[in-house]
């Protein structure tokens, strides 16, 4: 049993790590600090001896809060085994509506910092920072659940068709449209592409030979399905 144990802990590991300090007008008064760890020895449960409460308590005019809930519990130590996804709350002080978040401490894979409000990325990277600020209604020691969350870097956008199979990765926001140009049946129609997007469309089902118009965005690929050779997909002029 032992021996499992020792196997299992050493199989065990950091996959990514992150400090973001939240700092007011006043940099002595106005800091706190969230540090984010994930490790695939940890769940996304709250687990006593790793994640760590927040007093959730400001002593002063300038005071901030920086948190990450784990189900009902405000922490400023989160271990997950995913990151992806973990929500970040703050409370403003009395004073301030304009912040800024500060990266430190950052190791492992790629994460991005989401705002909900501005509806952009923001790379977590060593020394960077991400200013932002609330609204008037929001001074005052006011609670912001729902703004930001850590994501993944969006994958590079890509269109590519190999193998009898049609991937598309990223374009966020752009229109997609397959059709069939045999009868001009549409078989796939996505009129937004969400973030990190993929789309693997399979078309083994379709007859070999069967030439389909791919419309990205308002540019169109013709590609043939089970070619004598494999193409690679290119914009008709």
């Amino acid at each position: 049993m032992m021996a499992v144990a020792i196997s299992v802990s050493a199989m065990a590991a950091s996959t990514a790590t992150a400090n973001i300090k939240l700092v007011g007008s006043n940099a002595t008064y106005a800091v706190s600090t969230l540090s984010l760890n994930e490790d695939d020895a940890r769940t996304n449960a709250y687990e006593s001896g790793y994640d760590g409460p927040s007093m959730m308590t400001q002593s002063n005019a300038y005071s901030v809060l920086l948190y990450s809930y784990i189900g009902t519990q405000p922490c400023e130590m989160v271990f997950a085994n995913d990151l992806v996804g973990q929500k970040i709350s703050l409370k403003t002080n009395q004073l301030d509506a304009n912040y800024t978040l500060q990266f430190s401490n950052v190791s492992g894979r790629a994460l991005q910092l989401y705002d909900a409000v501005t509806d952009t990325y923001t790379d977590i990277k060593n020394g960077d920072s991400y200013p932002f600020s609330v609204e008037a209604a929001q001074v005052g020691r006011v609670e912001i659940k729902d703004r930001f969350e850590i994501r993944l870097a969006p994958a590079a956008p890509s269109i590519c068709f190999s193998n009898n199979v049609l991937d598309v990765i990223g374009h966020e926001g752009e229109t997609l449209v397959i059709t069939n140009l045999a009868d001009n049946f549409v078989l796939v129609n996505e009129a937004s592409i969400s973030a990190n997007y993929s789309k693997n469309f399979d078309a083994d089902a379709l007859p070999s030979n069967t030439r389909l118009l791919v419309t990205l965005n308002g540019v169109k690929y013709r590609i043939t399905v089970n070619p004598a050779v494999t193409q690679y997909v290119e914009p008709i002029p």
